[in-house]
Protein backbone atom coordinates (compact mmCIF):
# COMPACT_ATOMS: atom_id res chain seq x y z
CA UNK A 1 0.00 0.00 0.00
CA UNK A 2 2.89 2.39 0.74
CA UNK A 3 4.09 2.21 -2.88
CA UNK A 4 0.59 2.98 -4.13
CA UNK A 5 0.50 6.26 -2.19
CA UNK A 6 2.64 7.93 -4.86
CA UNK A 7 -0.19 7.39 -7.34
CA UNK A 8 -2.63 9.51 -5.36
CA UNK A 9 -3.44 12.97 -6.68
CA UNK A 10 -3.42 14.67 -3.27
CA UNK A 11 -1.83 13.59 -0.04
CA UNK A 12 -2.91 15.37 3.16
CA UNK A 13 -0.85 15.40 6.33
CA UNK A 14 -1.97 12.39 8.34
CA UNK A 15 -1.97 12.21 12.14
CA UNK A 16 -2.74 9.04 14.10
CA UNK A 17 -3.58 9.18 17.79
CA UNK A 18 -2.50 5.83 19.24
CA UNK A 19 -2.14 4.19 22.66
CA UNK A 20 -1.32 0.85 24.19
CA UNK A 21 -4.28 0.96 26.57
CA UNK A 22 -7.70 2.55 26.47
CA UNK A 23 -8.98 5.43 28.56
CA UNK A 24 -5.99 7.73 28.09
CA UNK A 25 -7.91 10.45 26.24
CA UNK A 26 -7.11 9.81 22.57
CA UNK A 27 -10.60 10.52 21.27
CA UNK A 28 -11.09 13.70 23.29
CA UNK A 29 -7.72 15.03 22.16
CA UNK A 30 -8.20 14.14 18.49
CA UNK A 31 -11.64 15.82 18.43
CA UNK A 32 -10.31 19.02 19.98
CA UNK A 33 -7.13 19.10 17.89
CA UNK A 34 -9.22 18.70 14.74
CA UNK A 35 -11.44 21.60 15.81
CA UNK A 36 -8.46 23.90 16.39
CA UNK A 37 -6.96 23.03 13.01
CA UNK A 38 -10.29 23.74 11.33
CA UNK A 39 -10.37 27.14 13.04
CA UNK A 40 -7.10 27.91 11.27
CA UNK A 41 -8.82 27.69 7.87
CA UNK A 42 -7.49 24.20 7.23
CA UNK A 43 -9.75 21.50 5.86
CA UNK A 44 -9.76 18.64 8.35
CA UNK A 45 -11.24 15.14 8.41
CA UNK A 46 -11.46 13.06 11.58
CA UNK A 47 -11.60 9.36 10.73
CA UNK A 48 -12.88 7.37 13.69
CA UNK A 49 -10.99 4.14 13.08
CA UNK A 50 -12.56 2.27 15.98
CA UNK A 51 -14.61 -0.31 14.07
CA UNK A 52 -16.28 -1.67 17.20
CA UNK A 53 -16.96 1.32 19.45
CA UNK A 54 -16.75 4.65 17.58
CA UNK A 55 -17.41 7.67 19.75
CA UNK A 56 -15.73 10.69 18.14
CA UNK A 57 -19.04 11.97 16.79
CA UNK A 58 -20.40 12.17 20.35
CA UNK A 59 -17.86 14.84 21.28
CA UNK A 60 -19.34 17.02 18.55
CA UNK A 61 -22.90 16.22 19.62
CA UNK A 62 -23.93 14.74 16.25
CA UNK A 63 -25.28 11.45 14.87
CA UNK A 64 -24.10 10.93 11.27
CA UNK A 65 -26.90 9.20 9.31
CA UNK A 66 -24.47 7.31 7.05
CA UNK A 67 -21.62 5.36 8.62
CA UNK A 68 -18.42 3.71 7.44
CA UNK A 69 -20.09 0.33 7.91
CA UNK A 70 -22.17 1.10 4.83
CA UNK A 71 -18.98 1.91 2.92
CA UNK A 72 -17.29 -1.36 3.96
CA UNK A 73 -20.41 -3.22 2.81
CA UNK A 74 -20.30 -1.47 -0.56
CA UNK A 75 -23.68 0.25 -0.06
CA UNK A 76 -22.38 3.82 -0.51
CA UNK A 77 -19.10 5.43 -1.64
CA UNK A 78 -16.89 6.85 1.09
CA UNK A 79 -17.62 10.49 0.25
CA UNK A 80 -21.30 9.90 1.07
CA UNK A 81 -20.38 8.87 4.62
CA UNK A 82 -18.55 12.12 5.37
CA UNK A 83 -20.50 14.23 7.88
CA UNK A 84 -20.02 18.00 8.11
CA UNK A 85 -19.35 19.56 11.52
CA UNK A 86 -18.52 22.99 10.11
CA UNK A 87 -17.19 24.40 6.86
CA UNK A 88 -13.67 23.08 7.47
CA UNK A 89 -14.31 20.10 9.73
CA UNK A 90 -15.75 16.71 8.78
CA UNK A 91 -15.90 13.23 10.31
CA UNK A 92 -16.11 9.62 9.22
CA UNK A 93 -17.68 7.37 11.84
CA UNK A 94 -18.53 3.68 11.90
CA UNK A 95 -21.57 1.89 13.25
CA UNK A 96 -21.39 0.98 16.95
CA UNK A 97 -20.71 -2.57 18.13
CA UNK A 98 -20.41 -4.17 14.68
CA UNK A 99 -18.49 -7.39 14.17
CA UNK A 100 -15.88 -7.47 11.44
CA UNK A 101 -13.00 -9.57 10.21
CA UNK A 102 -9.88 -7.41 10.55
CA UNK A 103 -8.01 -9.29 7.82
CA UNK A 104 -10.78 -8.67 5.30
CA UNK A 105 -11.18 -5.07 6.43
CA UNK A 106 -7.50 -4.43 5.74
CA UNK A 107 -8.05 -4.76 2.00
CA UNK A 108 -11.32 -2.83 2.07
CA UNK A 109 -9.58 -0.08 3.99
CA UNK A 110 -6.94 0.32 1.28
CA UNK A 111 -9.61 0.82 -1.40
CA UNK A 112 -11.65 3.17 0.78
CA UNK A 113 -8.63 5.26 1.71
CA UNK A 114 -7.55 5.55 -1.93
CA UNK A 115 -11.05 6.66 -2.97
CA UNK A 116 -11.17 9.19 -0.17
CA UNK A 117 -7.86 10.79 -1.11
CA UNK A 118 -8.69 10.93 -4.81
CA UNK A 119 -12.15 12.42 -4.28
CA UNK A 120 -11.42 14.96 -1.53
CA UNK A 121 -8.89 17.67 -0.81
CA UNK A 122 -8.16 17.72 2.92
CA UNK A 123 -5.17 19.43 4.50
CA UNK A 124 -5.23 17.06 7.46
CA UNK A 125 -6.67 13.64 8.19
CA UNK A 126 -6.75 12.70 11.86
CA UNK A 127 -7.11 9.00 12.68
CA UNK A 128 -8.65 8.27 16.08
CA UNK A 129 -7.58 4.67 16.56
CA UNK A 130 -8.68 1.99 19.03
CA UNK A 131 -6.25 1.11 21.80
CA UNK A 132 -3.75 -1.68 21.29
CA UNK A 133 -2.77 -3.17 17.96
CA UNK A 134 -4.59 -4.69 14.99
CA UNK A 135 -4.32 -4.72 11.20
CA UNK A 136 -6.05 -1.39 10.70
CA UNK A 137 -3.92 0.31 13.37
CA UNK A 138 -0.78 -0.93 11.65
CA UNK A 139 -1.98 0.30 8.26
CA UNK A 140 -2.74 3.72 9.74
CA UNK A 141 0.65 3.89 11.45
CA UNK A 142 2.41 3.11 8.19
CA UNK A 143 0.62 5.76 6.13
CA UNK A 144 0.56 8.44 8.82
CA UNK A 145 3.12 11.23 8.79
CA UNK A 146 3.11 11.31 12.59
CA UNK A 147 1.90 8.82 15.21
CA UNK A 148 1.04 10.49 18.50
CA UNK A 149 1.38 7.99 21.32
CA UNK A 150 -0.87 9.23 24.14
CA UNK A 151 0.35 8.17 27.58
CA UNK A 152 -0.51 8.97 31.19
CA UNK A 153 1.25 8.31 34.48
CA UNK A 154 -0.58 5.00 34.94
CA UNK A 155 1.89 2.08 34.92
CA UNK A 156 -0.28 0.14 32.46
CA UNK A 157 -0.27 3.11 30.07
CA UNK A 158 3.52 3.27 30.11
CA UNK A 159 3.99 -0.50 29.84
CA UNK A 160 1.51 -0.89 27.00
CA UNK A 161 2.90 2.19 25.24
CA UNK A 162 6.37 0.67 25.41
CA UNK A 163 5.03 -2.59 23.96
CA UNK A 164 3.40 -0.69 21.08
CA UNK A 165 6.66 1.09 20.24
CA UNK A 166 8.50 -2.24 20.35
CA UNK A 167 6.16 -3.71 17.74
CA UNK A 168 5.99 -0.62 15.53
CA UNK A 169 9.78 -0.33 15.24
CA UNK A 170 9.82 -3.60 13.27
CA UNK A 171 7.57 -2.21 10.53
CA UNK A 172 7.98 1.56 10.23
CA UNK A 173 10.19 4.57 10.75
CA UNK A 174 10.17 4.77 14.53
CA UNK A 175 10.96 8.50 14.42
CA UNK A 176 7.36 9.06 13.31
CA UNK A 177 6.27 8.21 16.87
CA UNK A 178 5.88 11.25 19.14
CA UNK A 179 4.68 11.40 22.74
CA UNK A 180 1.66 13.25 24.07
CA UNK A 181 1.53 13.13 27.86
CA UNK A 182 -2.06 13.56 29.01
CA UNK A 183 -3.70 14.38 32.36
CA UNK A 184 -0.58 15.87 33.93
CA UNK A 185 -0.34 18.03 37.05
CA UNK A 186 1.93 20.54 35.33
CA UNK A 187 4.74 20.75 32.77
CA UNK A 188 7.30 19.28 35.16
CA UNK A 189 5.01 16.33 35.86
CA UNK A 190 4.52 15.79 32.13
CA UNK A 191 8.27 15.90 31.53
CA UNK A 192 8.83 13.36 34.30
CA UNK A 193 6.29 10.97 32.77
CA UNK A 194 7.89 11.29 29.34
CA UNK A 195 11.30 10.66 30.90
CA UNK A 196 10.01 7.43 32.47
CA UNK A 197 8.94 6.20 29.05
CA UNK A 198 12.10 7.28 27.30
CA UNK A 199 14.40 5.73 29.90
CA UNK A 200 12.90 2.35 29.01
CA UNK A 201 12.80 2.84 25.24
CA UNK A 202 16.32 4.26 25.13
CA UNK A 203 17.77 1.44 27.23
CA UNK A 204 16.06 -1.50 25.56
CA UNK A 205 15.09 -0.21 22.10
CA UNK A 206 17.71 2.45 21.44
CA UNK A 207 14.99 5.03 20.81
CA UNK A 208 14.01 8.28 22.51
CA UNK A 209 10.67 9.77 21.48
CA UNK A 210 10.19 13.49 21.01
CA UNK A 211 7.53 15.03 23.26
CA UNK A 212 4.97 16.69 21.00
CA UNK A 213 2.59 17.82 23.73
CA UNK A 214 1.95 17.94 27.47
CA UNK A 215 -1.74 18.24 28.30
CA UNK A 216 -2.77 19.15 31.86
CA UNK A 217 -5.61 17.55 33.79
CA UNK A 218 -8.79 19.61 33.82
CA UNK A 219 -12.28 19.08 35.17
CA UNK A 220 -13.74 20.73 32.09
CA UNK A 221 -12.93 17.61 30.06
CA UNK A 222 -15.54 15.52 31.88
CA UNK A 223 -18.10 18.30 31.57
CA UNK A 224 -17.41 18.69 27.86
CA UNK A 225 -17.95 14.95 27.34
CA UNK A 226 -21.24 15.01 29.26
CA UNK A 227 -22.45 18.08 27.35
CA UNK A 228 -21.03 16.76 24.05
CA UNK A 229 -19.04 19.93 23.51
CA UNK A 230 -15.53 20.77 22.34
CA UNK A 231 -13.68 22.35 25.27
CA UNK A 232 -11.29 24.39 23.11
CA UNK A 233 -14.41 26.13 21.81
CA UNK A 234 -16.36 26.52 25.06
CA UNK A 235 -13.36 27.18 27.37
CA UNK A 236 -10.61 28.67 25.19
CA UNK A 237 -8.78 30.34 28.09
CA UNK A 238 -8.33 27.18 30.16
CA UNK A 239 -4.79 25.81 30.42
CA UNK A 240 -5.81 22.56 28.72
CA UNK A 241 -7.15 24.48 25.71
CA UNK A 242 -3.91 26.44 25.49
CA UNK A 243 -1.95 23.18 25.63
CA UNK A 244 -3.99 21.72 22.74
CA UNK A 245 -3.29 24.85 20.71
CA UNK A 246 0.40 24.52 21.56
CA UNK A 247 0.34 21.01 20.10
CA UNK A 248 -1.36 22.36 16.97
CA UNK A 249 1.41 24.94 16.67
CA UNK A 250 3.83 22.01 16.71
CA UNK A 251 1.88 20.42 13.85
CA UNK A 252 1.89 23.66 11.86
CA UNK A 253 5.64 23.94 12.23
CA UNK A 254 6.07 20.40 10.89
CA UNK A 255 3.79 21.00 7.91
CA UNK A 256 5.11 24.47 7.01
CA UNK A 257 1.69 26.07 7.21
CA UNK A 258 1.33 29.82 6.65
CA UNK A 259 2.60 32.43 9.08
CA UNK A 260 -0.86 33.88 9.59
CA UNK A 261 -2.13 30.53 10.83
CA UNK A 262 0.75 30.15 13.26
CA UNK A 263 0.07 33.63 14.62
CA UNK A 264 -3.62 32.89 14.99
CA UNK A 265 -3.04 29.68 16.89
CA UNK A 266 -0.88 31.45 19.47
CA UNK A 267 -3.84 33.48 20.72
Amino acid sequence: MVQQMSELKHTPYKISFISGKGGVGKSVLSANVAYVLSEMNCKVLVWDANRKFPNTHLFYGVEPPIRLGDVYKGIVPVEKAIFTINENLHILSDEPATFSNDEEDKFRFEDIYRDLINKTNYDYIIFDTPAGLNNINMELALISDINCLVITDEPTSLLDGYALIKVFREYMDIDKIKLIVNNTIDLDDGSDIATKMNLATEKFLGFKAEVAGIIPYSRIVRQSIIKQEIFVQTDPDEEISKAVREFCRYIFQRTNKSVYATNEISN
